[in-house]
């Protein structure tokens, strides 16, 4: 059999509810190797691949993502190839490429290698949706400039990092319909292709029982699951039963020395590998004294015991493992992410990577032998139970190829970036009413929160199941989903589209104002855990405050004078007490928090700065601070973080700041961007300027020294990172909305800020759009707006040390000449 090996790129589109067409790679080379940036254009020509030139890299120049295709015109010899997809170059010498994701499901391929046996001519698809990779679709492939919001300065560097906002939420946005189940149900049972297990959400109260199902390995082997502690994040006992491998069925390239022929493999955690932060136990492999043949039902039996694993093949027990690995390991996950039982939590399905297989006939019993669980697995109504039903949301990702899942405090950038740039108001208020839709009711522990990370492929039936997936986690991600909520308000007015959710809306602010420290008065709760820092601290007492003041707007349109009357004095009053009880004075800037009084963080600064507790002393003294957080490229986030070659520079936290340094220097008058311009210059310049790592989307983090912060893990495409595409036309630019809609908005531009020498862009409003500009022409400012119709524009600019306001009447078209800058 003669193997081919391909380095290969083909996102396309099959078969969903929006088509956006195929996208076909810019460039290509063929030779022994993976080559990056020497190949020729790619037109719609031929590729010779042979013993010769067995490896072809194709490359689409920035991040897609969809399903993968080629098709075949002709072949000598029987040939598969292995294809493996990648965000970044150096991902192409893992023979993991840059995964799998083992998190969840995903609705994706879990991993990032692929092989195909080609069987003739034609058109050879993948039956999985590949999530995000640079080297049709399932989103839309815009360039920048194709949007209504839109920004261009006299800066090819900045002009490139606000485009990679406009190029990471087309990846990471999806239609509705246009993630497909990765489950198959048919008469048979359910065909089950590799991939990550799904679990059930009936299991989850299960413990110390038998798992029997029926399974036929159609290549390869099958995979299954037992006490996982969460239905959305597969954790606990993972075992993998593979065939003889026939020469018939099996891939050449199957990696025989991690899960052999004939052998059971076990392990503890969330897979078989390790993938940078989730790191797995050890795998015992357990050979198996008959030969397991494919095509061959085979009845499957595993008991839970305090001790021990049992499984048995057709009645006979086959392997009985000591739970001491599992014991050893259960502690070790994070709480959030469910129970760390050995014997306790649900089970599920799915097979290793290219190995595909048949279930049917799942049976659960009691110690007592009593049933607790049966299914034939032949309905379509199982695939919303293993959480793996066809999308029916059209909402946005927190990644394209990982953490795919809708993250619900990420989404406060999300927002941001979609308004400035492509506008898609129908991605942001899917994924509202998405996460709404498993929100806690009333009654419920939690009562009003909704999941920090909500999972793709379930139904509302089974949000009980999922309550155990991160609502008690990451809190001030609940804080971050509200103040996203009102950005999307303040942009468009669609108080009809929100009036429906208001009850929820303010359940959550509700629940939320439960966490405020009843003696400190600042943002706390026993067993809180928050993203951003810690209890009764300065970075997520500023954000809550933020928080709440944002969403007065809201409350005010829908005549609730009652919830902004409460809104108001909640936030003022968490003002008043981050400035009575966290300002240090003597120090010049917000303690981290009142048990570590000496440490600071940058979002600390930030939250401060964007709620309105800082007034211009504060800010400039602690703007002057931020010096001595600098690490490699950027800013490490406190004072308590290490300084290491491995410490993780967050784009995501580094946004808050990036816009409270503008906020300062505009409202503020802090005449100080030098962190702001070196934030811009050292950390985002990487994500356009490093060609082996360069997605054209933006980063989730960075290394001290200008890497991808997670390794191979990064993901490459995150939303999170994107802030300068809506902070840039904010403030450089200078339009924002003073009142929701932009029925009357502000053109305040930073003339000359960052160096620039000209800045012009484009705003999205219900009216049209709002067309400025600003340029230094012989040492005068020239400034210019088009207000639309039914809407009314202030412009402002300095004038000594005051501001000069000048109206931009509806319709018009205004220019003016400023003085020498």
């Amino acid at each position: 059999m003669d193997r081919q090996s391909l380095a290969l790129l083909l996102p396309a589109l099959a078969a969903c509810f929006v088509d956006y067409g195929d996208v076909l790679p810019s460039t290509y080379s063929a030779g022994h190797t993976h080559v990056l940036g020497n190949g020729g254009p790619y037109g719609n020509q031929t590729i010779t691949l042979s013993p010769d030139t067995p490896v072809l890299t194709i490359d689409y120049g920035a991040e897609v993502a969809g399903f993968p295709f080629f098709e075949v015109q002709n072949k000598s010899a029987a040939t598969q190839i292995e294809v493996k997809y990648a965000e970044d170059f150096t991902a192409f010498d893992n023979p993991y490429s840059d995964r799998p994701w083992i998190f969840s499901n995903g609705l994706s391929n879990s991993f990032r290698t692929e092989t195909f046996n080609l069987t003739g001519a034609g058109r050879q698809q993948s039956f999985f949706v590949q999530g995000g990779q640079r080297l049709k679709l399932t989103s839309d492939n815009k360039p920048a400039a194709a949007f209504t919001g839109r920004l261009d300065t006299s800066s090819d560097l900045y002009n490139k990092i606000w485009d990679l906002g406009p190029r990471v939420v087309q990846a990471a946005c999806i239609d509705a319909g246009n993630a497909s189940s990765t489950w198959e149900t048919t008469p048979e049972g359910a065909l089950i292709r590799g991939q990550q297990t799904a679990q059930s959400s009936n299991g989850s109260k299960f413990a110390n029982y038998t798992l029997s199902f029926m399974t036929k390995i159609v290549r390869g082997g099958t995979g299954w699951r037992l006490a996982s502690g969460s239905v959305a994040v597969p954790r606990g006992h993972i075992l993998y039963m593979t065939s003889e491998y026939p020469e018939a069925t099996i891939f050449v390239n199957t990696n025989r020395t991690l899960v052999p022929p004939n052998t059971l493999i076990y392990n503890y955690g969330y897979s078989i590998v390790n993938q940078s932060t989730l790191t797995t136990g050890w795998n015992q492999q357990i050979p198996i004294h008959v030969t397991i043949q494919e095509n061959v039902w085979y009845n499957i039996s595993t008991t839970l015991t305090p001790t021990s694993i049992n499984v048995s093949l057709d009645s006979q027990l086959i392997a009985s493992i000591s739970q001491d690995e599992s014991i050893a390991l259960s502690d070790q996950g994070a709480s959030y992410l469910g129970t760390s039982s050995t014997t306790g939590g649900t089970f599920g399905f799915g097979p290793w990577a290219d190995q595909v297989a048949y279930y049917k006939d799942v049976l659960v019993t009691a110690q007592n032998g009593s049933v607790l669980y049966s299914n034939q697995l032949t309905s379509n109504d199982t695939l919303a139970e293993y959480n793996v039903a066809e999308l029916d949301a059209s909402v946005c990702l927190d990644g394209a190829k990982r953490d795919r899942l809708v993250w619900a405090g990420d989404f406060y950038h999300t927002t941001r970036v979609l308004g400035s740039s492509t506008a898609r108001w129908d991605y942001i208020l899917g994924s509202i009413d998405y996460v709404l839709s498993y929100q806690r009711k009333p009654g419920q522990s939690t009562a009003g929160f909704v999941p920090i990370s909500a999972a793709l492929g379930s139904r509302l039936e089974y949000a009980d199941a999922l309550a155990g997936s991160g609502f008690p986690a990451l809190v001030d991600y609940q804080d971050l989903f509200l103040a996203a909520i009102e950005h999307y308000f303040l942009a468009t007015a669609d108080i009809e589209g929100l009036r429906p959710k208001w009850e929820q809306i303010k359940l959550l602010f509700e629940e939320r104002m439960k966490y405020i420290d009843p003696y400190s008065g600042l943002m706390a709760a026993e067993d809180a855990f928050y993203f951003l820092g810690p209890v009764n601290g300065s970075a997520v007492t500023g954000l809550a405050a933020y928080a709440y003041k944002s969403l007065i707007p809201l409350a005010e349109a829908l005549n609730d004078t009652a919830t902004a009357t409460t809104l108001s004095e909640t936030s003022n009053d968490l003002i008043e007490n981050l400035n009575s009880k966290l300002w240090n004075a003597s120090a010049g800037v917000y303690a981290y928090s009142l048990e570590q009084p000496g440490d600071f963080s940058f979002t600390g600064i930030a939250w401060g700065i964007l709620a309105g507790a800082s007034n211009s002393s504060q800010a400039a003294s602690s703007i002057a601070r931020l010096p001595e957080l600098r690490l490699g490229v950027r800013y490490k986030t406190s004072t308590v973080d290490e300084s290491t070659n491995t410490t993780q520079l967050s784009p995501n936290t580094g946004g808050f700041l990036l816009e409270a340094l503008f906020k300062a220097e505009r409202d503020l008058g802090v005449k100080n961007l030098t962190v702001a311009k070196s934030m811009l210059d050292d950390l985002w310049s990487n994500m356009v300027t490093c060609d082996e790592y360069h997605s054209g989307a933006s980063w989730e983090y960075e290394y001290p020294d200008g890497r991808p912060g997670i390794d191979l893990f990064t993901s490459l495409a995150h939303p999170w990172g994107a802030a300068p595409t809506y902070v840039l036309p904010e403030y450089v630019l200078g339009v924002t909305a003073l009142t929701p809609g932009f029925r009357t908005w502000s053109f305040e531009p930073l003339i000359g800020s960052l160096g620039l020498k000209e800045a012009n862009g484009t705003t999205w409003t219900l009216s049209g759009p709002i067309v400025a500009g600003w340029k230094i022409v012989d040492g005068i400012a020239v400034v210019s707006a088009t207000a639309p119709n039914g809407t009314t524009g202030v412009l402002v600019l300095p004038d000594g040390a005051s501001k000069r306001r000048i109206e931009l009447p509806s319709g018009c078209d205004t220019q003016i000449r400023a003085h020498t800058w």
